[in-house]
C-alpha cells in the first residue's frame, strides 16, 4: 500500500450535486499520494449515494458524521486521514491550479518552524460570472497579532496531521468560527505563513446556504474563550461585533459594549445599527 502524503477533507450538508465541481479542482492539482475524504453531515444518511458518484476513483474516501456542524466533521475527516499532511475544502469551493502544490513544496521545507500554509483568496459567483478580490490579505509569515481582528486564513489551509491532533481538531463546541479559532491556536505556538497567489475560490452566490451558520453566537463563545488571553478590549470588541451580527441590534448593550471597545470602527458600526434599530429596517 504507497504511503499517503496528503489528505483533502471535504465537509457536506446536503448538497451532493456540488461535490464534482470540488473534486475535480482538487483532482486537477496533478499530486499522486493524495486521498480526497468526503464527509457526510447530512441528517440522512447519504454516504452510498455520494461513494456511487465516486466509485470510479479510488482515492476518494466517504465516511458519515452525525454531528451535524463543520467543526465535528473536519474532526471526523482528520480521523479517518492517512496523509502526512492535511488540508480542507468546503463542497461549494474549489482549489485554482497549483495551489496544492504550492502549500505542499513549502510546507515540507519548513514544516517544523510554522504551525501552517496557506495561500490568497477570491470570491467567485455563478462559476466565475464574477470576481470578488480581498486587497486586505496578509502574505508572507502570519503572527497571532495579525488574526486577532479577523480571520485571513481560509478553511484551505495546510498542517501537519501530526500537529493538528497535537491542537485536540477544531473545537466542537462552535458551531461557526472554528476555522479562525483553531489559527489562533496555532499561532499561539508557531508562526504560519501566506503564499502571495489568489487560488482559492470561494463561493459567493448568496442563495446558497454555507456549511457555517450561527456565526453571532460563536463570536461570543470566542470572546468568552479568549478574555483572559487577549483583554478586555478584545472582548468586547468582539461581542460588539457579535451583537452586530445577530440581526437583532440591542442600543443599550451597543453602548456597553463600544465604551470598553474604544474602537473607531465600532463606533462607526454603532451609528449605522442605532439609526437602522429606530427606523425599524
Amino acid at each position: 500500500m504507497k504511503s499517503i502524503k496528503l489528505s483533502v477533507i471535504i465537509p457536506t450538508f446536503n448538497r451532493a450535486q456540488f461535490l464534482s465541481r470540488s473534486v475535480n479542482s482538487i483532482l486537477s492539482q496533478d499530486i499522486d499520494d493524495i486521498e480526497i475524504i468526503i464527509v457526510d453531515d447530512y441528517k440522512k444518511d447519504q454516504t452510498e449515494e455520494i461513494k456511487e458518484s465516486f466509485n470510479h476513483l479510488s482515492c476518494v474516501k466517504v465516511v458519515k458524521s452525525w454531528a451535524h456542524r463543520p467543526s465535528g466533521a473536519r474532526n471526523i475527516g482528520v480521523k479517518n486521514a492517512l496523509g502526512q499532511y492535511i488540508s480542507f475544502l468546503d463542497d461549494d469551493d474549489i482549489y485554482l491550479p497549483g495551489r496544492l502544490n504550492n502549500m505542499l513544496t513549502y510546507i515540507e521545507n519548513e514544516s517544523e518552524k510554522l504551525s501552517f500554509v496557506s495561500s490568497g483568496r477570491l470570491f467567485e459567483v455563478n462559476d466565475f460570472q464574477k470576481v470578488m478580490l480581498d486587497d486586505s490579505q496578509k502574505y508572507g509569515v502570519i503572527k497571532l497579532s495579525d488574526v486577532l481582528d479577523c480571520n485571513g486564513i481560509d478553511i484551505g489551509f495546510m498542517m501537519r496531521r501530526e500537529f493538528f491532533n497535537q491542537l485536540d481538531g477544531f473545537d466542537e463546541n462552535l458551531s461557526s468560527l472554528e476555522d479562525w479559532d483553531l489559527i489562533l491556536r496555532s499561532l499561539m505556538i508557531s508562526d504560519g505563513y501566506k503564499i502571495e497567489r489568489l487560488d482559492y475560490a470561494v463561493n459567493f452566490e448568496v442563495d446558497r446556504p454555507r456549511v457555517s451558520l450561527t456565526q453571532e453566537q460563536s463570536r461570543n463563545s470566542l470572546a468568552d474563550k479568549y478574555l483572559f488571553k487577549f483583554g478586555k478590549k478584545w472582548y468586547f470588541e468582539n461581542k460588539f461585533k457579535g451583537l452586530c451580527e445577530s440581526g437583532e441590534f440591542n442600543i443599550i448593550y451597543g453602548v456597553k459594549y463600544l465604551l470598553h471597545s474604544s474602537s473607531f470602527y465600532d463606533l462607526k458600526s454603532f451609528v449605522y445599527y442605532t439609526i437602522k434599530t429606530l427606523k425599524g429596517v
